[in-house]
């Protein structure tokens, strides 16, 4: 269908590698982050306990990422990696010493994760930038990151929830899979090791990234797109999780339906990984707004069962339609923005900054339609998030070469 010299792409070791170690890091990610919320959620019989801890997530992220940046930028971004995947550890090692009183630590728990989504996504971004720079056709490589992502995931978080529901107590049965998400995360530690390290520190300079001037229009429209995704991504995950938990009251159906939507998502990563090229990342990326929007209402009308599944499969679908094209584009940005290839991470950082801004007004309005309204409030929030998708396409269809083709 497509030439082959865009149908593919040599991927190098060292990109394998940074693939396998997103994989390590989806396996140990998916065994438990879905549970977390339910974790919380279990022990303190309150919305906005789960609420507070993601709210702190989202406020101290883009502190921590900012000072990651620097820290890439005048010393190493192996070394940011590599503090990043140790600190999922750490934040494990409180669940278990806290064990049932980890609710009332709700706030100093998202505040750590927030340090550490901080530093392991400053240096996956750049590791990510840098092995798809030059590639003709970024989304392949993006799209085999996120194909192996949501293999890892495949069958976790099913397991997670077996694992819990038939260990002797459900606290037990939490502790195992914490602890099974510590140990990978260590070793993953371990084998980060084998990354090569970056050259000598240079000076690390945010204002112009951040504060792009005229000319550079379109990366003004990323950073606009960037407010724009709101949280959906992870907002979206916990919601979801504590939802399915009320309905069926059972860990084995909350891991299977994250599972069936990992089993979803890879079949759709696949398929616009390989097909996706830039003459068609507007047309892939409507598809998946109209999916995303068309599940929003789905969920708006009723919750139950079936409109779950609904749900969870058109966003399962809609997610590799909008994010690897959305990815491809920002990198490709960033790459015709930059006048050096060596300010790829203030502009990683510039991007992080409305994102975070995007989901604390989100995580805002959530907490107050729920204390308003109650469950229809979050209703209301789990539409908004969906068709707060259809700006980021509009946002998107405005770049130069999302516009004109030819100019890729």
């Amino acid at each position: 269908m497509f030439p082959e010299s865009e149908k593919r792409t040599h991927i190098t070791p060292k990109a394998w590698l940074i693939i396998f170690m997103n994989a390590l890091y989806s396996v140990a990610d998916s065994l438990c982050s879905v549970f977390v919320s339910v974790y919380l959620y279990v022990h303190s019989l309150d919305f906005n306990t789960v609420f507070i801890h993601y709210l702190m997530i989202y406020i101290v992220t883009p502190f921590a990422f900012t000072f990651a940046g620097w820290y890439a930028k005048s010393h190493d971004r192996t070394h940011v990696f590599r503090i990043g995947l140790a600190l999922h550890a750490v934040y494990y090692a409180f669940l278990l010493y806290l064990r049932e009183d980890a609710p009332q630590y709700a706030a100093h728990l998202g505040a750590l994760l927030g340090v550490t989504w901080g530093f392991f996504w400053a240096g996956n971004n750049t590791f990510q930038y840098d092995f798809s720079n030059g590639m003709r056709n970024r989304e392949y490589f993006l799209g085999m990151i996120s194909t192996v992502n949501n293999g890892a995931r495949l069958f976790a978080p099913l397991i997670s929830g077996i694992i819990i529901a038939f260990a002797p107590t459900s606290h037990t049965g939490y502790r195992i899979i914490f602890s099974l998400a510590l140990f990978i995360y260590l070793i993953a530690s371990l084998l980060s090791f084998r990354i090569p390290h970056s050259q000598k520190g240079q000076p690390f300079h945010l204002k112009t990234a951040l504060f792009p001037p005229k000319k550079h229009r379109d990366w003004r429209i990323i950073l606009l797109a960037s407010a724009s995704l709101a949280g959906s991504f992870h907002i979206f995950h916990f919601l979801l999780a504590i939802i399915m938990y009320t309905q069926a009251n059972s860990e084995v159906q909350v891991g299977g339906y994250a599972s069936l939507q990992g089993l979803i998502s890879i079949v759709s990563a696949y398929l616009v990984g390989r097909f996706v090229v830039p003459k068609t990342r507007s047309a892939f990326m409507f598809w998946g707004v109209v999916a995303l929007s068309a599940a929003g209402f789905i969920i708006m009308w009723k919750i139950t069962m079936a409109t779950l599944i609904a749900f969870a499969f058109l966003r399962s679908v809609s997610l590799p339609l909008v994010g690897i094209p959305h990815t491809g584009i920002r990198f490709e940005v960033m790459q015709r923005t930059t006048s050096r290839p060596d300010e790829r991470i203030e502009y990683l950082c510039a991007w992080e900054i409305p994102l975070a801004v995007g989901r604390i007004l989100m995580m805002a309005l959530l907490m107050a339609l729920y204390a308003w309204i109650g469950e229809v409030g979050i209703q209301i929030a789990l539409l908004i998030l969906c068709l707060n998708r259809i700006f980021t396409y509009m946002l998107l269809r405005h770049i130069s070469f999302v516009r004109n083709p030819s100019l890729s």
